[in-house]
């Protein structure tokens, strides 16, 4: 990409609409951490490096299972052999916190995949096809009962649906599988819920995203200064809207 792309990615990531997220009360900073160096080290064929932060992505969120999903598909696109065993470390590391989390569910709900439950009895949210799931959410952008607030919330939904579309498309386009398989099975189960929610937020933890934003603005210094003009005045009304204890994301 050129001198000062990963400064570049940096700072979208840091200007992305949803960064006050990274400091806010919620774990898109620590799985970050995890995610982006275990791909960092994935893709330079040091997988044995790539264990300890697949054990914190996945034992920060659930969207851990979509990074180990992306990193096998890595590990299969690399075709080396030398880098089978790492490989197979590291994605077992990942399921560790996984398949922990799960016996200490069985242990105290009985159930290994309670927290199915809880989105469905908490947030009333299940798996739907993906048409009514994008039906549901355009019909929530049209209720007149809805709040102002809602109603705009739902049609960020929608854009930031879109925008993540565009990104796998992209990247399928250059063929980064591992990067593509991570952000598809995360828009996946996304798309799938009963209604769109929190996809801006969740796009914050697609990284490629910064990545393809470098590349675009790499060697183009007018790219960037537009981009960043752009993203900033964003980044700072998501900050004032969400310590004003409004929810847009």
């Amino acid at each position: 990409m050129g001198e000062g792309a990963g400064r570049h990615a940096v700072l979208y990531l840091v200007l992305f609409p949803t960064a006050v997220f990274l400091v806010a009360a919620y774990s898109e900073a620590l799985f970050l951490a995890g995610a982006i160096a275990a791909f960092y080290y994935a893709r330079r064929n040091q997988w044995m490096y790539a264990a300890i932060p697949c054990a914190v992505a996945t034992a920060t969120r659930a969207a851990g299972i979509f990074l180990l999903l992306g990193l096998a598909v890595e590990l299969i696109r690399q075709r080396d052999s030398r880098n089978l065993k790492g490989g197979l470390v590291a994605l077992g590391a990942g399921l560790i916190p996984v398949f922990a989390y799960g016996a200490y569910l069985a242990r105290i709900k009985g159930d290994f995949f309670y927290f199915f439950v809880d989105q469905r009895e908490g947030w009333h949210r299940g798996f739907v096809g993906p048409l009514e799931s994008l039906a549901n959410t355009w019909e929530l952008t049209t209720a007149p009962s809805s709040p102002t607030n809602w109603i705009l919330t739902w049609r960020f939904e929608l854009v930031a649906a879109a925008v993540g579309l565009i990104v796998l498309g992209v990247l399928l386009i250059r063929r980064e599988w591992g990067y593509a398989a991570y952000t598809g099975t995360t828009l996946a189960a996304l798309m799938t819920s009963t209604w769109y929610f929190s996809i801006p937020r969740m796009l914050l933890s697609v990284f490629p995203i910064y990545l393809l934003l470098a590349g675009f603005t790499a060697g183009r210094p007018g790219r960037h200064e537009l981009l960043v003009a752009v993203m900033a005045p964003v980044a700072a009304l998501g900050v004032i809207v969400f310590t004003q204890g409004a929810w847009f994301y």
